[in-house]
């Protein structure tokens, strides 16, 4: 499980950094080009899902951490569900595959097998 956790742990905060620097350079580009700028929940809302899976894997022993987390999970698996169907961006398989582990992490930790 700690192999896991860390694969998990890593994964999220290298996708996590990469979306923030992404939002900000994105950013520049479009007022540069004179476009409207992009609304702060959509920049807000995905790092704040992140905050709160990394906050999971962080602290297991918090059992309220890992019930918002799979949560979140579900609706993100939802959305990338919904993209599939309606945008053709099949790439969100990577987010599901992610999500399913994320999953079974909580699984694992929030329900073990023995008692603590």
């Amino acid at each position: 499980m700690i192999a896991l956790r860390w694969a998990l742990g890593l994964i999220l905060a290298g996708i996590g950094g990469g979306f923030f620097v992404l939002t900000m350079v994105a950013s520049g580009f479009r007022k540069s080009f004179g476009a409207s700028e992009i609304n702060p929940l959509l920049q807000i809302l995905p790092i704040a899902a992140m905050l709160v899976l990394l906050a999971g894997l962080i602290a297991p022993s918090n059992r309220i951490l890992l019930h918002i987390g799979a949560v979140c999970a579900v609706a993100i698996m939802g959305y990338c569900v919904w993209v599939m169907l309606y945008e053709s961006a099949q790439v969100v398989w990577v987010g599901l595959i992610y999500m399913a582990g994320w999953l079974y992490f909580y699984w694992r930790s929030a329900y073990p097998l023995t008692p603590p």
